[in-house]
């Protein structure tokens, strides 16, 4: 329920008042709670009700990270998914101010954030939050890009399973917008860097979020022994986040532990369809769950494995070491065997691929080749211990 005082609008913000300035401690964080949840609501309400296929709502979770002095509050706000659908929550950070006429209200993904969180004292929000809001914000204002710049989320060079193709935050709801992963060790990590932030924390689980500079947002739904990195702080991509797991602290379901992926430009679900995350291109059809991804010549579909090649913070092509009965592969100076050998690198390492040339045949794992990878340490690799998903070239002949 709303408290009984009047609320005004403004600008994407919503005040509620609570009455005079000496109300109690109590009644103020009441006040606060009621305002959070109704600018939710108002803002995110016909999202989640779009995603959810429902006309009623639970009562959005309030839980404040910081606050100070009963006159400024920053935190996570949820609106909870229900229990029949294979859903997540719909999440958004806020930020508070309490003035004469109330709580004025606003939630991450708009230009009332930005400025609110900029006004906000430091030990609220801190400056190097800012900085980053004010980035995602500014970027999400741009087209978004093919490449997100992202890789996936579990350790670089090792392949999971795509257990679900491309399909709605809450299954069949568009866009399509998230992908269901498991394999590995398990162990979940940041797609990129940025700041991690979690809600709806609830039996050792919760929503996990790491809001990037780039205008994107990634979520990480399902998960348990999570990280036990505190709100904000900061991430790099493969920063552990947590185990996959069956977890719902905030509704849905799950029939087999994974990691439900979504991702998110400023405070929207974007399809992922034509996107490149760690690498593949991953393209959506007309049913959820279904979908595929490419990379190259190569495609994966729902139920079968893809290698994460990381982010594009680095735009050459890459390969995954594959040395077959060996632990380690000579690399040399030149395309061929009659080159020196100048070092060596380990089994499933992943390597970057600055151009190739034709030289002398190895018998590598996958048969004889003459093909010869020139990495972006000016060593030389031969092409049958390296796994790019091709036979062909994946990077231009050197010069």
């Amino acid at each position: 329920m709303l408290a009984a005082a009047a609320s005004v609008v403004l600008g994407t913000g919503l005040l509620l008042g609570f009455g005079p300035a000496t109300a109690s401690a109590e009644s103020t964080s009441d006040d606060l709670a009621d305002a959070v949840r109704a600018t939710m609501l108002e803002q995110r309400g016909d999202t989640a009700r779009e995603q959810f296929s429902t006309r009623s709502l639970a009562e959005p979770l309030v839980e404040p990270i910081t606050t100070e002095d009963d006159a400024w509050a920053f935190g996570t706000t949820t609106i909870p998914a229900p229990s029949t659908a294979h859903a997540a929550p719909e999440t958004a950070l806020f930020v508070a101010e309490h003035g004469p006429q109330g709580w004025r209200v606003e939630l991450d993904g708009t230009d009332g954030f930005v400025d609110l969180a900029d006004a906000a004292p430091d030990d609220v929000v801190s400056d190097e939050e800012k900085e980053l809001f004010a980035k995602n914000h500014e970027a999400a204002q741009d087209a978004p890009l093919a490449d997100t710049g992202l890789g996936l989320p579990w350790q670089e060079g090792v392949a999971w399973w795509m257990g679900g193709g491309p399909h709605g935050n809450s299954g069949s709801s568009r866009p399509y917008s998230s992908i269901d992963f498991n394999g590995g060790n398990g162990q979940v990590l940041s797609a990129g860097p940025g700041r991690v932030y979690k809600s709806c924390v609830r039996g050792g689980s919760a929503l996990v979020k790491v809001m990037h500079e780039n205008g994107y947002s990634t979520t990480y739904y399902h998960m348990r022994r999570l990280t036990n990195l505190s709100n904000g702080s900061p991430v790099q991509t493969g920063t552990y986040l947590g185990l996959i797991g069956n977890e719902l602290p905030c509704g849905g379901s799950s029939s087999g532990a994974h990691v439900h992926l979504s991702l998110l430009r400023g405070d929207s679900h974007i399809s992922v369809d034509n996107m490149t995350i760690g690498g593949w291109t991953f393209h959506t059809v007309s049913r959820p769950y279904q979908g595929y991804a490419t990379r190259g010549n190569v495609r994966v579909d729902r139920g079968e494995r893809l290698t994460n090649y990381g982010g594009s913070d680095n735009s050459l092509p890459t390969g995954t070491v594959d040395s077959g009965e060996y632990s380690r592969v000579n690399l040399r100076t030149g395309p061929g065997l009659d080159h020196d050998i100048v070092d060596t690198v380990a089994d499933g390492a992943l390597v970057r691929i600055e151009c190739t040339a034709r030289g002398g045949d190895v018998d590598g794992v996958w048969g004889t080749t003459d093909l010869w990878n020139r990495l972006d340490t000016g060593n030389w690799i031969s092409d049958g211990f390296v796994y790019t998903g091709t036979n062909d070239p994946v990077a231009p002949a050197c010069d």
